[in-house]
């Protein structure tokens, strides 16, 4: 999944919606700073007169601002403008000209003006409370843990906007638009409860978004880590793989083509197939085969025995790509030494669980578990199983009378 591409640009139209629909509410139901009704002088003014005008207005107001925005299309921007232009000149051109009903025309106008700055001044409190509250206090306090202070703070805030905003109404306006007559349409415990659910409703949206933001982050940290495990992967095989090769052209085997052809299966599967967050786990299986059929032609089969077992039906599951494969490539590489010994695979699958299984002889040259520690092999395996099975895996190791075994379950749901 991608990260969106202009993330900033459209976080600020979320927000930039967030408060037009904000201001049609309100002027559309709840603004009633002048005389109440949409009736004046016999001209029937509905909500839908009220919401048109409104967003009219708001986007002459916005639409100058979308030329800050670099990113946007010079023709965009200028049929955005066109329009705008547009939809004034259509509004004013029957007051200019004088055509019938020109004076009802003027007469909403005016009215719906004054409903629109009551609504607008009516916002500056709540706006401020609101970006206060994402730019200070979530930041400074919710976001560091501090959730008994950011409460108290936050409801401190709100209080002050609902008073600072019945107070606007009540004594501010009338210096600054003496003619409009403005009261507060609400009670100071009101405004302090609808600051508190803007507050709340926007705190809400700022949490989401930044867990969104986390959730994108952890995807491609883990696809980070998967693609940086996968290239420590895919050079082990190849080198173990060419060993294979090496060793049958030296004796002057015949087989030494087919087990080429093999080679080159197996590596297309590595290095084309595995792409995919997911594969058919059949194809897993059958490079675990070709994996294995590579091996016996390299080994001193009177020395090492390999005993391959698969059960189930494997049609329909998915997995992830290059899982198993180490796990069985471990046993080669710490099972074949001068001792006689047995390396055995079991795979078992049952509807949506998959039983895979290990043992191996431990060579009197090597110590599997700290030839672990350099990232390539179980740990590696056991890296990926955290990042792409959380709680629906078990893997075990056990190490008993020279005998290590490793035992793999997964929940392929």
């Amino acid at each position: 999944m991608k990260t969106i591409k202009y993330i900033n640009q459209f976080v600020i139209a979320l927000h930039l919606l967030f408060w037009i629909i904000s201001f049609n509410v309100f002027n559309s139901f709840f603004s009633r700073g002048i005389e109440s009704g949409y009736n004046i002088d016999g001209f029937g003014i509905t909500w839908l007169n009220v919401l048109y005008l409104s967003n009219i207005i708001i986007l002459i107001i916005l639409t100058p601002f979308i030329w800050y925005f670099k990113k946007i299309n010079r023709w965009v921007k200028r049929g955005v403008t066109a329009v705008t232009v547009i939809l004034i000149a259509w509004n004013l051109f029957p007051i200019f000209f004088k055509i019938d009903d020109n004076l009802g025309i003027l007469l909403v106008l005016v009215y719906f003006m004054d409903n629109f700055l009551y609504v607008l001044i009516f916002h500056i409190t709540i706006i401020s409370a609101v970006y206060l509250n994402i730019n200070i206090l979530i930041k400074r306090y919710l976001s560091q843990g501090r959730f008994g202070i950011y409460l108290i703070n936050a409801l401190g805030l709100a209080v002050v906007a609902g008073v600072l905003n019945y107070a606007l109404f009540d004594w501010c306006v009338d210096l600054i638009f003496p003619k409009l007559f403005y009261i507060s349409w609400f009670k100071p415990w009101e405004l302090i409860l609808i600051t508190i659910g803007y507050m709340a409703i926007t705190t809400i949206a700022i949490l989401m978004w930044q867990y969104w933001l986390m959730l994108i982050a952890n995807r491609e940290k883990v696809q980070n880590e998967l693609a940086a495990l996968k290239a420590q992967i895919n050079p082990h095989f190849l080198f173990n793989n060419l060993n294979t090769i090496y060793a049958l052209a030296s004796k002057g085997d015949q087989r030494t083509k087919d087990v080429i052809l093999q080679l080159s299966d197996f590596l297309r599967y590595v290095l084309y197939d595995t792409s995919s967050e997911k594969i058919e786990l059949e194809k897993e299986i059958e490079i675990i085969k070709t994996y294995v059929g590579l091996q016996k032609e390299r080994i001193n089969k009177d020395i090492t025995e390999i005993i391959l077992n698969i059960e189930g039906d494997f049609k329909g599951a998915d997995i992830a790509p290059l899982l198993l494969l180490p796990l069985a490539e471990n046993c080669f590489k710490h099972g074949i030494g001068k001792n006689k010994g047995t390396i055995r695979i079991d795979i078992k699958y049952t509807p949506h669980q998959l039983l895979f299984c290990t043992k191996n002889p431990i060579a009197r040259r090597e110590n599997p578990v700290n030839n672990d520690q350099g990232g390539i092999g179980i740990k590696n395996v056991e890296k990926r199983l955290n990042l792409l099975y959380p709680d629906k895996h078990m893997l075990t190791f056990a190490e008993e009378a020279d005998l290590f075994s490793v035992a793999l379950k997964i929940d392929l749901d």
